[in-house]
């Protein structure tokens, strides 16, 4: 049992001379609840753990609203969603977002379990998730909702599931793609079942957007990357954590909140509507998808070429961003992270030349400033260190383009040996904090 105090010292507010001491009623009814949950025999996993205060985010996904073709929708059906651990430990919280929705988000019931292959789940492992005690929740729209921490062991670099129940007609605003692996039910609520029924993959990645982990020994930093579809190719941030994790580094989370056609300034309207199937700007999601991540401590930012680029392509003309306009947003988001006590690396864009599957992008004047945006983020100082991707992927007898073997194939989005690259040129001294 941690923080045991007299509550008569501990509770006496300062009293003029001559006056009895006035007691704070406020921290008197919080210590009374507090006692109260211990003299009753409140779950540990509810009591204590939620006031641990240790927690590192495993696994992150950025959301945005639903796909540009049509709304998924659900009903009295379970999905499935297999996340891909950064770090292991034993204590573990998930966070469901409903922040792209119109109406609230009923959870009738949520399991978290080890993963076994493909849909199913290994026996014996899996574990009812609650909120706030109860098993169902409803989450207002724009919101998101934590579960109480529940007593599981999870190993580093390894897939578990996620398994929520929606009873009633649910419309899949909140999502994304290119994230991972899931899976929805016949219908019934299967949450707790190691066999999916009636498991049909989905292309889509809805409302689950969280995994964090209490580690064993020391506390735990996350290191998180904001980022664009050159990161959700790469895959980059995985092959980090597997980096980590060959060197027995147990206490640092990996994730990343990329998004496909993300931009710095803009948030992103499709080509046939209003939707921002692109995502909302870095600027505008910086809050929930880096700070919003439990024991962030590093932030590392890979964005702009959609900015500089893509205007006119996927983005309206009028939305063109010079160097300058993205020079001054990264200093923005500079500022903001170290309001917060976050370290952020600067990431160069890397090379685009011979790209064919993005009209317009390759062109002399972008590649130009291409070369100025990473000059600046490699000399100017103002990151607390910088990720040379483009040193890493170039091909040096052509260096405004992707070496071959790390090109995806579109000579612009590197491939996952491109992404073993970016991470195994990252100087991990930048990943810690003094003294851990």
């Amino acid at each position: 049992m941690r923080n045991v105090f007299f509550l008569s010292d501990a509770l006496a507010m300062p009293a003029a001379p001559g006056q009895r001491p006035a007691f704070n009623r406020r921290l008197l009814i919080c210590a009374t609840a507090t006692m109260i949950g211990i003299l009753t025999g409140v779950p540990n996993s509810y009591a204590d753990d939620n006031d641990r205060g240790n927690g590192v985010q495993s696994w992150a996904v950025g959301h945005t609203t639903h796909l540009p073709a049509a709304t998924k929708q659900y009903n009295n059906q379970t999905i499935r969603e297999i996340v891909h651990t950064s770090v292991g430990g034993n204590h573990v919280r998930v966070r469901i977002s409903n922040a792209f929705g119109s109406a609230p988000l009923v959870i009738g019931a949520a399991h978290v379990a080890v993963t076994s292959s493909g849909s199913s789940i290994v026996p014996g492992t899996d574990r009812t998730l609650t909120f706030g005690g109860r098993t169902s929740v409803t989450i207002p729209a724009g919101a998101p909702a934590l579960s109480d921490p529940v007593d599981l062991h999870i190993q580093p670099v390894s897939d578990i599931a996620v398994s929520i129940y929606l009873p009633s007609l649910t419309q899949g605003e909140t999502t994304t793609f290119l994230q991972g692996t899931s899976f929805v039910s016949s219908p019934g609520n299967f949450t707790g079942s190691v066999s999916l029924p009636g498991a049909t993959s989905l292309a889509e990645w809805p409302f689950v957007s969280g995994v964090s982990v209490v580690t064993s020994g020391r506390p735990g930093d996350a290191i998180v990357a904001i980022t664009d579809s050159a990161t959700l190719i790469s895959q980059w941030p995985k092959a980090l954590a597997e980096r980590l994790n060959a060197r027995h580094i147990d206490n640092l989370g990996v994730v990343s909140t990329a998004l496909a056609g993300n931009r710095l300034l803009f948030n992103s309207a499709g080509p046939t509507g209003p939707e921002p199937q692109w995502g909302q700007s870095v600027f505008t999601r910086f809050d929930r998808d880096v700070l919003g991540q439990a024991g962030a401590q590093v932030v590392i930012v890979w964005i702009g070429l959609n900015d500089l680029a893509g205007a006119g392509a996927f983005y309206p003309a009028s939305e063109n961003a010079s160097v300058d306009d993205v020079i001054a947003g990264l200093r923005q988001l500079v500022g903001r992270a170290h309001d917060h006590g976050l370290s952020i690396l600067g990431c160069t864009i890397s090379p685009m030349g011979g790209n064919t599957s993005l009209p317009g992008f390759d062109t002399p004047q972008h590649e130009a400033a291409r070369q100025a945006l990473n000059q600046w983020i490699r000399t100017s100082g103002v990151f607390d260190g910088v990720v040379d991707a483009d040193k890493a992927l170039r091909d040096p007898a052509q260096p405004t383009r992707l070496l071959l073997a790390y090109d995806s194939g579109d000579h612009l989005h590197p491939n996952t040996d491109g992404g073993r690259a970016v991470a195994d040129s990252i100087d991990l001294k930048l990943l810690r904090r003094t003294g851990r």
